[in-house]
């Protein structure tokens, strides 16, 4: 037995809601911002908090059939390899699942997948979403906006301001991620100066 154990922990001193218990706020805001014309942008860690996020929306699909006409014409887009390939691993190991997800598995629903749900893998495809002025949400990472497609998605998005960019993780100081959610007016983004005008919303 180990005489002393050393745990590095990004939430020691936190205490957190659930997701659940905002997954309401994340669709109002998804709707709104389509309503404007805008895309959602969410910077995302690719293993867990994306499919958090996949879960909460096809939730709302099984319990809120009000809601399902509007938010199921909504393209979703995950534009990461390595959250698509997460989510499938999620998706091969169902007997990991807690009882909640099982429930919606035994009524033959996946709840990582739904209609509207896109995964994009090539860096093609990944360009195209921004050239395509349709109204969408785009799961990218990394969660810190550091690295990765979430630079080029808040580069074509962060100037507009019919746009939201949606932060649903911890932000370290000193990364983009925390500048934009801290206020700043104006971002680097691969050398180039972005103005902030899109709402910011943190889940």
């Amino acid at each position: 037995e180990a005489d002393h154990l050393v745990i590095e922990s990004t939430y020691g001193d936190r205490l957190h809601g659930k997701m659940t218990d905002q997954s309401g706020k994340l669709i109002e805001i998804i709707i709104d911002t389509i309503n404007r014309g805008g895309n959602v942008i969410i910077p995302s860690f690719a293993v867990g908090r994306t499919q958090e996020i996949l879960y909460e929306i096809n939730k709302y699909y099984v319990e809120n059939s009000a809601l399902k006409d509007i938010v199921s014409k909504i393209p979703i887009y995950v534009d990461s390899p390595l959250a698509i390939n997460a989510t499938k691993i999620f998706e091969e190991n169902p007997e990991y699942y807690d009882e909640d997800a099982l429930r919606y598995l035994l009524k033959g629903d996946n709840p990582l997948e739904f209609e509207n749900l896109h995964f994009t893998s090539s860096a093609e495809e990944s360009k195209a979403l921004n050239e395509d002025m349709t109204p969408k949400v785009i799961i990218s990472a990394s969660g810190m906006c550091e690295v990765g497609r979430i630079k080029h998605h808040l580069k074509h998005n962060l100037y507009r301001p019919e746009c939201t960019v949606l932060f649903v993780g911890y932000q370290a100081e000193g990364t983009l991620g925390k500048r934009i959610m801290s206020g700043e007016k104006i971002v680097k983004i691969f050398g180039e100066e972005i103005a902030v005008n899109a709402e910011i919303e943190y889940l």
